[in-house]
């Protein structure tokens, strides 16, 4: 009996120990940036800047498929008054694009307007980057809205340091005024993705993907060709990538030797806008796992510096973490050596009670933030856990699938057709219009509210910002205007091109 006593506490010690093990490995992450978020500190503007706005040229690749959206980052980003900024779409809409710039007044602040024939983010990226000729180049989305006219000013507080090569902000999906559970999913993954990114680069300075939403780099890292070729034929297993754009930049700067950092500043909070529908976030999802997969699988066939002693953090959150993949699986181990180690519930409630509730809060820490900021958005907690599950099956699915390279939710040889039809153009430039003109500045004037820029916003300001997207008419998709230049700098083109197009347009309407 002593015996088997003996033998049953051994297994029983065994099993504590392996769940020790496997716990701490799977939650030190979790621990350290609690660490990390709490204490870290944004990186202050210095009294004389190194760099201004002035020196800055901003690129901003776009589909074009959403004028409204296009129009106003703009203007959210001529605000900062960089020296330049090329907007580069399809050559079939060059021309309506640099009249939709004239109307919205864009020509005074140098706006040029480049064509490519076939939409491709990383050539038309490269279309515009011999072009460029101040120190830093910024790569934007065209579905994102910089927060404030200071933007780039803390933005390019992070090349104050000279080893540093490229960076971002941190970013936040624009949550609706009555957010639905695919708006709190978009909410919740990049809350996530933030937080993850903004602890691992705190510790070591390693990131797994420098987000192309809004990036910062040194033009003389990108300006090469050098770059030009390693950037247009980036490929897996030989085929050729044209997505993982932002993956294949972040691999750039950090195999030549640089730095990459991340400004926390919260008044430095970029905001953007995810797929509005289930089917159209799940493919987003699954394009945004395959090429972690693959960037990460790259880095570690190709590359030494995800390995080195200055990056020991990273090597353990980015690339052994990748493993613990679905979540479910990690628990359920995790749910069996607890069993081997103390009984069952009804021998041991303490143990399970206390695991149970640590899941609780360890899937929904990194939304603690935006619950601070938005109590309502608790009754969302069950549909965000349920799909942090299903997430994991995706991921799997994703790791399957990453010989899939195209961009999942995106149809860019659709967009690359004329965006409208001679008829359908008034409407089309009457709404992107009323869009931007609608489009507030998110603070000036308003005291901050706490530490959050965000909550500087009063009420009513919400609810205009909120509801931008509520009124505008689909845009029409169609073939019959040819363009005969593709780039030309909005600020010198002569006659407006709608006006031959559509002598009977009413603009009296934009007024």
């Amino acid at each position: 009996m002593a015996a088997t006593t003996g033998m049953t506490q051994t297994v029983n010690y065994i099993f504590l120990a392996l769940f020790c093990l496997l716990f701490t490995f799977r939650y030190l992450r979790t621990f350290v940036s609690i660490f990390t978020w709490t204490f870290w500190k944004a990186v202050p503007i210095a009294v004389k800047p190194k760099y201004n706005s002035k020196d800055v040229t901003v690129l901003i690749p776009t589909t074009f498929k959403t004028p409204h959206e296009l129009m106003s980052c703009i203007k959210r980003v001529l605000a900062c008054s960089p020296a330049k900024v090329f907007v580069i779409t399809s050559s079939k809409n060059v021309e309506l694009v640099k009249d939709m710039c004239i109307l919205n007044n864009y020509g005074q602040q140098d706006v040029v307007v480049l064509g490519v024939d076939k939409l491709n983010k990383r050539e038309q990226l490269l279309r515009a980057l011999p072009s460029v000729e101040t120190p830093i180049t910024v790569l934007a989305d065209d579905d994102v809205f910089w927060p404030s006219s200071e933007y780039l000013d803390y933005l390019l507080a992070i090349f104050e340091n000279d080893r540093v090569g490229g960076g971002g902000t941190r970013q936040r999906v624009v949550r609706l005024d009555r957010p639905d559970w695919i708006n709190m999913l978009g909410i919740s993954y990049l809350e996530r993705r933030v937080w993850n990114n903004c602890a691992s680069n705190a510790v070591d300075g390693s990131i797994s993907t420098l987000s192309g939403r809004t990036a910062a780099y040194r033009t003389r890292i990108l300006q090469n060709d050098d770059f030009y070729f390693y950037f247009r034929n980036d490929s897996w297993r030989g085929r050729p990538l044209h997505s993982d754009d932002d993956k294949c930049l972040t691999r750039y700067v950090y195999s030549n030797g640089w730095e990459i950092k991340i400004q926390p500043d919260s008044r430095a909070v970029l905001e953007t806008i995810v797929e509005p529908d289930f089917a159209g976030y799940q493919q987003q999802c699954l394009r945004w796992a395959r090429a972690h997969f693959r960037g990460n699988f790259t880095v570690m066939e190709n590359e030494t510096y995800w390995r080195s002693r200055k990056m020991w953090w990273g090597l353990y959150v980015i690339y052994i973490s990748q493993w613990q993949t679905p979540n479910f699986l990690v628990e359920g181990v995790l749910y069996g050596m607890l069993f081997g180690a103390v009984g069952g519930p009804s021998v041991s409630p303490y143990f399970w009670l206390a695991l149970v509730c640590f899941f609780l809060l360890s899937k929904n820490l990194k939304m603690m933030p935006h619950f601070c900021r938005h109590p309502a958005d608790l009754k969302f907690i069950p549909a965000l856990m349920l799909f942090s599950y299903y997430h994991g099956c995706l991921n799997i699915w994703a790791l399957c699938t990453m010989t899939t390279t195209h961009w999942g939710n995106k149809q860019l040889s659709e967009d690359a057709q004329t965006r409208a039809r001679p008829e359908e153009i008034t409407e089309l430039i009457k709404n992107a219009k009323d869009f931007v003109d609608g489009y507030h500045e998110p603070t000036p004037g308003h005291i901050l509210d706490g530490p959050d820029y965000f909550l500087a916003r009063p009420q009513a300001e919400d609810k205009a910002i909120e509801h931008l997207f509520d009124n505008f008419a689909d845009t029409a998709q169609g073939a019959e205007i040819e363009s005969t230049d593709s780039d030309a700098m909005v600020g010198d083109m002569g006659e407006v091109n709608l006006i031959d197009q559509c002598p009977a347009v009413p603009f009296d309407l934009l007024a």
